[in-house]
């Protein structure tokens, strides 16, 4: 949602990034992506070369506290006290170009000892974040998806009963059968 989120606000390009590639091969046909797979190239240096070197304008988090970790990653956490790791997040103030902005839809719920205040001043990074303010931009929604200016069912790769409300969470969480959005029917 947030690359067609992008497309919608008039972006020149999206560049989609996952360790995963059937999410990757999904945002490719939904939403006419370039796709980068971090286990596969260096995402920071892909994308300074795909923008001549300057960096993406705004770099959109939409992962939050829960990001793919490494062995190193969870030590790193472990000896700062931290529950939840901000990878990727300072993967985006890594990416972003000076003057650039940085937009959080992730959601973070801990302190950060280390948090990279330094980048953020040095490169005089704007950073748009907090909860969804929906009822100010419920209507708007709406009209762009009754206008067809949005599509939604793209993305919808299961539609389940309610009942089955807890498979749906398994197979989304443990990243099983290709699982992107899930829908359930009452």
């Amino acid at each position: 949602m947030a690359q067609k989120a992008a497309w919608l606000n008039g972006a020149g390009r999206v560049i989609a990034i996952d360790p995963l590639d059937y999410r990757l091969d999904k945002a490719k046909v939904a939403n006419n992506v370039e796709t980068l797979n971090p286990h596969k190239v260096d995402v920071i240096q892909a994308i300074r070369e795909m923008t001549e070197g300057i960096g993406a304008d705004v770099c959109v988090d939409a992962v939050g506290f829960e990001p793919e970790r490494n062995f190193m990653d969870k030590v790193k956490a472990t000896i700062n006290f931290e529950k939840e790791s901000i990878k990727v997040l300072e993967m985006c103030f890594e990416a972003v170009r000076r003057m650039g902005t940085v937009s959080i839809m992730g959601v973070y719920g801990s302190p950060y000892d280390n948090f990279p205040l330094f980048r953020i001043f040095d490169k005089g990074i704007t950073i748009k974040q907090g909860q969804a303010p929906v009822l100010n931009y419920i209507h708007k929604l709406i009209n762009l998806v009754s206008e067809d200016k949005v599509v939604l069912d793209d993305i919808i790769t299961h539609t389940l009963p309610l009942t089955e409300a807890e498979h749906g969470y398994r197979i989304f969480n443990e990243k099983e059968d290709d699982c992107v959005k899930v829908v359930l029917k009452p």
